[in-house]
């Protein structure tokens, strides 16, 4: 499932939640609120497994480096999708 759908699914779920009719306008703003802030989640779990992955593979350092950059070019990939999206 993409980033955007989850965002505005949750937003009117948000909008359900508390009894509430967003505008349109609103809608996005939120949905652009938690596209933000899934993006920070994403880099920032990326950023934890890089890190794991190159102390576990400590004596393999190449292997670590191989598995953490192939991680890298995945992020950007995501973040190039997300960004396109606004």
């Amino acid at each position: 499932m993409s980033l955007e759908k989850i965002s505005k699914e949750t937003a009117f779920a948000l909008e359900n939640a508390i009894s509430a009719n967003f505008s349109k306008d609103e809608r996005n703003k939120i949905s652009q609120i938690l596209k933000t802030a899934l993006i920070k989640s994403v880099e920032q779990t990326t950023k934890t497994h890089q890190e794991a992955t190159v102390i576990c593979c400590g004596p393999e350092a190449d292997l670590a480096h191989k598995i953490a950059e192939e991680m890298s070019l995945a992020n950007k990939a995501l973040i190039a999708n997300l960004t396109a999206m606004r």
